[in-house]
């Protein structure tokens, strides 16, 4: 009997620790970081980006606080936070100097190089390490963008080229420094010759970097064909889809025989993987060795988006009669987004398009995309122009308006372009009508076009008068949009809006999110499951869910899908131009733009708002210019099936 009941007891003793387990990691799942006031305060300072206060944070005693603070001066950029994170480069604490960098490469000062480079190899931690070498490759390719500091752009170079570690965390730093170097317009051979030696005996992970890092390349290095057939003989050995995916432009922009066989082997090869057919297509596209035999099959593939950019790549390659006679044929068949590309590539092969013929095509009972996509197609023949105008000038639909302003601009730089009145006098018409969408495509091409002196005086009083008839901080995009060009045509100059302080985020309601709170977006192609980042991005997050709660995504649709890189929506417009009436401001941390990266879309810094993207593969590029606020947990089958027009029908938070 007793020891029946120590057994029970013991059973119960065993089931209560079993029960507690659960319950704690259940609690800490539920309950975020901001359950300690301190770290509010630090998120309240970054959010009004109070450097001052932020900069105190930095020597705090506690290493958690010293991380916080560096994070935050990253999402800050503030110059003057500069010496304070060089300092913390010191820190004993690897967690505080790898933040410091990330905040340093995110500042993008010339200072920095200097003591990021004597770090670098004094640095053991390997996170820390990489950090230092991706923050200097970051700020040298910045500055090298902009034609500046040449020498300290020199001297990072040199730092990176002569890095002591040689180990895989040795190469992978290397790979990233290099990434942002070539980003930035870097085109001295000394890296992207390493990176080709390094490729073969690398782990994957390493050769997916290497790879991204060299398809940035746009140098001399491509002429070189020894040395390029040598990576493509290591390339066709590689299984891992990622690493072709990122290495295809390198094939693309290679003269060498053996490039074009490797793309033309990828294009008849790959028929079941969308990615690898996307980068081959794309590659082909830029590749004179391909033919356009090779590419037109893929006019009949099951995918849009493969369809789509096999029409892009034939619209650089010469069909013959016969090709030119099947795809004709054939083209019915396809979606009709897919005849509007086919349209556009065969106007390009000579084959006239004909405005009426397409017009009724226009008129027909299309779903709304449907017809926008049939709408651009006209910006193929200056023989639209006309029509495009009118239309773009009175069509009652917005979104229909936008895309035959598109099509008028195009189709005015056609060869065949016939239109009466002046180009100056038609934009400054477009732009009277006061739309946003439209106002910011006539500016940016009142900047290109080439006007007389009048004309441009005519255009900046048009300009100017819509400029202040903007509602700010809603349509700072366009208001930035006319900024540029008032700047380009002379007239005077303004600096560009920097969006104030304008949306308190919500501590309370913050709090009450799980740390690892799941959502579903109900597509109408199936549901994606994504993990919200509330520790990272508290009022990105925040706003977002308030969103959801209040049924604002109910209905919106996804208006931009680039294959290969991201599906977008939440657009209250739907043509990517609309916005809440407030402003988000930016937050970042140091990670990467992974496959299934939930970003917010912004027009610059702290202008984040309702829109949201998901990336296809990973997009390094990215990193550290827009806000990743969650990632997809299921459903990545579903992101790579969305196409244009395709509908949010809701989103909802999961319990936990």
């Amino acid at each position: 009997m007793n020891r029946t009941r120590i057994v029970f007891t013991t059973r119960w003793i065993a089931a209560f620790i079993v029960f507690a387990m659960i319950y704690c990691c259940n609690t800490r799942d539920h309950f975020n970081k901001f359950s300690d006031p301190e770290l509010i305060k630090l998120a309240e300072f970054t959010d009004r980006r109070t450097t001052d206060s932020l900069l105190t944070y930095l020597k705090s005693k506690q290493p958690m606080l010293r991380v916080e603070a560096a994070y935050a001066l990253a999402s800050v950029r503030d110059p003057k936070a500069v010496d304070a994170l060089h300092a913390s480069l010191k820190d004993h604490v690897p967690e505080v100097r790898a933040a410091s960098a990330y905040a340093l490469g995110q500042t993008l000062h010339p200072s920095s190089i200097t003591p990021l480079s004597l770090q670098l190899n004094a640095e053991a931690n390997s996170a820390a390490f990489i950090a230092i070498a991706e923050a200097l490759g970051k700020i040298a390719g910045g500055l090298h963008a902009s034609n500046a500091a040449a020498e300290l752009v020199e001297n990072a170079v040199n730092s990176i080229s002569n890095m002591e570690r040689i180990d895989s965390i040795g190469t992978h730093a290397f790979a990233k420094a290099a990434f942002w170097l070539h980003n930035g317009g870097w085109e001295d051979t000394r890296f992207i010759n390493k990176l080709a030696a390094l490729f073969p005996e690398q782990s994957t992970i390493n050769k997916r970097m290497i790879a991204f890092a060299m398809g940035r390349y746009r140098g001399p290095w491509y002429t070189d064909t020894l040395q390029v057939n040598r990576f493509l003989n290591s390339l066709q050995q590689e299984p891992d889809t990622l690493c072709i995916v990122a290495a295809m432009p390198v094939a693309g922009r290679t003269a060498s025989a053996l490039a074009a066989e490797y793309i033309s082997k990828q294009l008849s090869n790959s028929d079941n993987n969308t990615e690898l057919l996307v980068s081959a297509c794309r590659a082909s596209g830029k590749n004179a060795g391909v033919s356009a035999q090779k590419i037109e099959p893929l006019l009949q593939h099951k995918h849009l988006s493969v369809v789509l950019e096999a029409c892009a790549a034939l619209s650089g390659k010469q069909l013959n009669s016969e090709e030119i006679n099947r795809v004709k044929q054939s083209m019915n068949s396809l979606p009709v987004a897919a005849q509007a590309a086919v349209v556009r590539m065969l106007h390009g092969q000579g084959d006239t398009l004909d405005v009426k013929v397409w017009i009724s095509k226009i008129d027909q009972n299309l779903q709304p995309y449907e017809r926008l996509a049939c709408i651009r197609a006209l910006g193929a023949t200056g023989k639209s122009a006309a029509i495009c105008f009118e239309q773009a000038l009175k069509n009652p639909d917005i979104l229909q308006a936008n895309a035959y302003t598109e099509a008028f601009i195009e189709a005015h730089n056609q060869k065949d372009l016939e239109f009466s009145d002046t180009y100056a006098s038609a934009l400054i018409a477009l732009t009277d009508r006061g739309d946003i969408g439209i106002t910011a495509l006539c500016a940016a091409e009142i900047r290109s076009a080439n006007l007389t002196n009048e004309e441009k005086t005519n255009c900046n009083e048009v300009l100017n008068k819509h400029l202040n008839n903007l509602s700010l901080p809603k349509e700072v995009e366009t208001a930035n949009e006319i900024i540029k060009t008032i700047n380009a045509i002379g007239k005077e100059s303004r600096d560009e809006i920097k969006v104030a302080f304008n949306h308190p985020i919500d501590w309370e309601f913050v709090k009450s999110i799980p740390r690892k709170q799941r959502a579903q977006i109900l597509t109408s192609k199936g549901i994606i499951e994504i993990e919200l980042h509330v520790e990272e991005a508290p009022g990105s997050v925040a706003s977002f869910i308030q969103l959801c709660k209040e049924g604002f995504y109910d209905g919106k649709s996804f208006h931009r899908v680039v294959p290969n890189f991201v599906i977008q929506g939440g657009c209250p417009r739907g043509d990517g131009m609309g916005g809440t009436d407030y402003t988000l401001r930016s937050e970042f941390r140091l990670h990467d733009y992974r496959t299934g990266s939930v970003g917010l879309a912004s027009s610059g810094p702290d202008t984040e708002s309702c829109q949201w993207f998901i990336t296809h593969i990973p997009t390094p590029h990215l990193e550290g210019r827009y806000t990743i606020f969650a990632h997809v947990t299921e459903g990545m089958d579903i992101v790579d099936q969305i196409q244009i027009g395709d509908t949010i029908q809701r989103i909802v938070m999961l319990d936990q």
